[in-house]
């Protein structure tokens, strides 16, 4: 053989000449059809690595129906936990030969709906969906097109699809048993967005440990929102702190709000966790750099992403696999930003 250079345009034709077969082998290699031995196949191979070339996805798309195209819908792109579940789900179908649509909802049902909308436009293999409502109906046109989706993050009982999800009720429970246990008796819950299904669960947990340990759950103690970033968690702090009887520890139930949360006790004069202890949710990067480093209820992200990758592949390879529901577990992890309250 030839050692040929790499043309700026190497075609199959450029490849047949260089391996000694026809252009017909080099289609047949390229889309992993049968009928080539395993000695014209490495022959084509190496023909494909010497002259840089590298098949169409295009070409290949049509010739198994697929575009390689995946859609993902998030709540909030520029929020930590989600734009590293995306980061997750977007490297898993990178490795697989499929390439993402990452979708910024804005925690807005009507956004949800127009890139809905838009991926069926773009004809997409499948979406993957992380929505921030209580209810699936908009879901609807995705179940009447057949189309394979898969629900993260999020378990909306009347989505019929597969879902992956952290199991938030349990989380919230640990979380507030964790507090209690140290001593705590005031506990501040902080969490938004109200419409989201996911901290709904992480309230009903935190207050079945409450109930568990027979404290009174004082509505004035839970403060909710309309938004899961910094601000949330610092406006809500100051509130708590404004109470008669103040908390002696708050549950923020996400990580950034948190962060919020720990930047207004600051500007109080208050000491984490001498003064008030806080507890996050989330476990994402910044939780354990920040000081103090953040104790919080860890969902495990990336393996989150992975395995909603994986069941949409199933559902592209077996249009009659069944749903799933893959419910993963939370589990705390103890920094130093909760301690034992004094007796």
């Amino acid at each position: 053989m030839t050692k040929t250079k790499p043309a700026l345009s190497t075609t199959m034709n450029d490849v047949a000449r260089e391996a000694g077969v026809s252009v017909a082998t080099v289609s047949r290699v390229i889309n992993g059809s049968d009928g080539v031995s395993e000695k014209l196949a490495k022959q084509v191979q190496d023909a494909m690595d010497r002259l840089r070339y590298h098949p169409s996805s295009l070409a290949r798309s049509f010739k198994i129906q697929r575009t390689m195209l995946v859609g993902v819908i998030v709540p909030l792109i520029d929020h930590p936990f989600y734009s590293r579940l995306a980061m997750a789900i977007e490297q898993k179908l990178f490795q697989n030969g499929y390439r993402a649509i990452i979708c910024n909802a804005e925690e807005d049902e009507s956004r949800e709906r127009a890139y809905i909308e838009m991926l069926l436009r773009q004809r997409v293999d499948g979406v993957i969906i992380n929505s921030s409502v209580m209810r699936a109906s908009f879901l609807d046109e995705l179940q009447a097109l057949q189309m394979p989706y898969v629900l993260i993050d999020s378990d909306l009982p009347e989505a019929k699809c597969s879902k992956v999800f952290s199991d938030n009720s349990q989380g919230g429970y640990i979380g507030m048993e964790h507090l209690i246990q140290q001593g705590h008796r005031r506990i501040g819950l902080v969490g938004a967005p109200v419409h989201s299904e996911v901290i709904q669960r992480r309230i009903r947990g935190a207050k079945a440990a409450l109930a568990a340990y027979r404290m009174d759950a004082d509505p004035a103690l839970l403060v909710t929102g309309d938004t899961q970033l910094f601000d949330m968690g610092y406006q809500s702090a100051r509130q708590l702190m404004s109470l008669a009887e103040a908390p002696t520890a708050i549950f923020s139930l996400t990580d950034v709000m948190a962060v919020g949360v720990i930047h207004a006790l600051s500007e109080l004069g208050l000491s984490v966790p001498d003064d008030v202890s806080v507890l996050g949710f989330d476990n994402i990067p910044i939780a354990s750099y920040i000081i103090p480093q953040l104790t919080t209820i860890e969902q495990p992200i990336i393996k989150m992403g992975e395995t909603a990758v994986e069941l949409l592949f199933a559902h592209l390879n077996d249009t009659a696999q069944p749903t799933e529901e893959a419910v993963l577990q939370t589990r705390l992890i103890v920094r130093n930003s909760t301690k034992a309250r004094p007796t």
